[in-house]
This record gives C-alpha cells, sequence and structure tokens, in this order.
C-alpha cells in the first residue's frame, strides 16, 4: 500500500454506511459497521460498488476516457489545452483561495492534467485524486497523492474532513437535483470554512460554441454514432447569478464567481465556502 493511501487512512469512512475503515490487509480495507472490503489494485483505492460502475456507463464517461477516444487527434489536442491552459487557471485559483497546507480533493479528476501545476508546498498540500472511473484512475498524473475510484455523491470520506474541493468539467454533466446533491456532500466532507472551486461552463462560452459547431459538421455525415467531444454538458452555467444562488442554496457563501478570462472563456470560476451554520 502506498505512502498516500496510508497518510489518508483515517479520512477515510465506508461510502455505503459512513463507517470507520480498518485496514485489514497489505492491499485493501474493511468497513468495521457493513464488513465492506474496499482493495488497494495498481496502487487504487477501488471504493465503488457495482451501481458506480453502471452510472459511469450511463453518463458516457467509461467510452469518453478509452483508449480509442483519447488517441484520437482532437483528444489529443484538448490534452495539450488542458495541461497548457486549464492547468494555469486552476493552479491560479488553488493557490489564491486555498491554504498553502493541508487535504484537498479533486472530485472528478479524470487524467488530473489539469491540475499538473498545482503548488504543493514542500509537500504540504496533499492532492487526491477521485474519480469513478478505474482506468482512467491508471493514467492520472503522479501530481497527485492518493488516487481512489468512488461515486461523488457518496464521497468515501469521513464529515468535515478535507481542506478543499474543486473540479473542472464536471458539474454541468448531471441535472440541477444532482448538482445540488453533489454540492452538499462537498460541504459534508470540508471542515468549517473549508472551500470549493468549480470550474463549470456557461452558455456563453465561445470555446464550447465553437466546438458544438464542429460537431453539428461532422455529424451533418450519417454516422453510426452521434459524434461527440465529451458527454452531453446538459447544466452549463446560465450566468453569475445561478452560480451564487447554487452556492448559497447548499450551504456555501458565494466567495468569486468570475467570466472565465484565465480559461479564454471555456469556464467560469466559481469559488465557495463552507457556512458555519
Amino acid at each position: 500500500m502506498n505512502d498516500g493511501i496510508r497518510k489518508i487512512a483515517d479520512m477515510l469512512a465506508c461510502p455505503q454506511c459512513r463507517g470507520a475503515l480498518a485496514q485489514t490487509g497489505a492491499d485493501s480495507f474493511s468497513c468495521m459497521a457493513c464488513r465492506t472490503v474496499y482493495p488497494v489494485t495498481d496502487g487504487i483505492l477501488d471504493m465503488r460498488k457495482s451501481a458506480d460502475r453502471e452510472k459511469a456507463e450511463s453518463v458516457g464517461w467509461s467510452a469518453h476516457w478509452g483508449e480509442e477516444h483519447q488517441g484520437t487527434m482532437f483528444q489529443k489536442f484538448f490534452s495539450f489545452y488542458r495541461t497548457h491552459v486549464f492547468a494555469r487557471t486552476v493552479r491560479y485559483f488553488l493557490r489564491r483561495y486555498f491554504p498553502k497546507k493541508g487535504v484537498f480533493l479533486e472530485a472528478g479528476s479524470g487524467t488530473a492534467e489539469t491540475s499538473v501545476l498545482v503548488d504543493t508546498y514542500g509537500n504540504d498540500r496533499t492532492l487526491i485524486a477521485l474519480d469513478i472511473v478505474f482506468p482512467v484512475l491508471k493514467m492520472c498524473h503522479s501530481v497527485m497523492d492518493v488516487r481512489v475510484c468512488g461515486d461523488g455523491f457518496r464521497l468515501p470520506l469521513r464529515d468535515a474532513s478535507i481542506d478543499g474541493i474543486w473540479n473542472l468539467g464536471v458539474m454541468e454533466h448531471f441535472g440541477h437535483e444532482q448538482i445540488d446533491e453533489m454540492i452538499r456532500e462537498f460541504r459534508r466532507v470540508l471542515k468549517p470554512k473549508g472551500r470549493i472551486i468549480l470550474f463549470w461552463p456557461a452558455k456563453n462560452s465561445i470555446p464550447q460554441k465553437m466546438l458544438k459547431l464542429v460537431e453539428k459538421v461532422i455529424n451533418l455525415k450519417k454516422r453510426e454514432h452521434r459524434f461527440q467531444f465529451h458527454p452531453d454538458e446538459i447544466s452549463q452555467l446560465q450566468s453569475n447569478r445561478q452560480a451564487r444562488e447554487i452556492m448559497k442554496k447548499n450551504g456555501f457563501t458565494p466567495l468569486y464567481v468570475d467570466w472565465g478570462l484565465r480559461s479564454l472563456m471555456a469556464f467560469k470560476s466559481v469559488v465557495g465556502e463552507k457556512n458555519q451554520t
């Protein structure tokens, strides 16, 4: 078992019943309450159940992160864009709004390419990558100290255990009720005054509109399957005001919402701080 997992062992909790976990072997944890066993495979702590695998398939993420899809010319370009544009945006906001010390979770990390420039301040920060798709975590960038396969709606973490949470390009793929549910789950595991930073595409996103136009042109030719750069974005942000309202209704004080200039108008950056009440 790697040092990263050992470092956060006392923060882990069973995602099924929230019971405490105990290391029960060289490569596994077990829930002390419901006795569910969670293996560590290829250095990844797997905290899914069978329904979680189905959820990943239903949203389309398993296919999106598959070798065939990621090997296309388009996805290689996006990989370059993630590491050279989005990564600078992520670094700026994590540097500005997160403390220099603590444990921080990227909830929906994918390959964590957008986090390659995050400052670790001499290992004072512990970075956890969480994703529901197991294979993508095998490709996860080494900047992340811990890799956990799990569900963002049932985080395998104890209450008030994490200093900050962020993600990029995640929230827009869920309905509004699911978004509220996920943000409340983020709030549960955050320490008092802990913060979330959500990089969230907006309706007026110029790059997103350009991608949709390219998709339409490609799909003019009859295809067996509809071409998409990524799974459907069903909940793009309508406005900065909507972002603040989402924060407030789910127990966060909105600290900042921008227009997305640092990401070249691809994402709005939404920052919230956990309320005391």
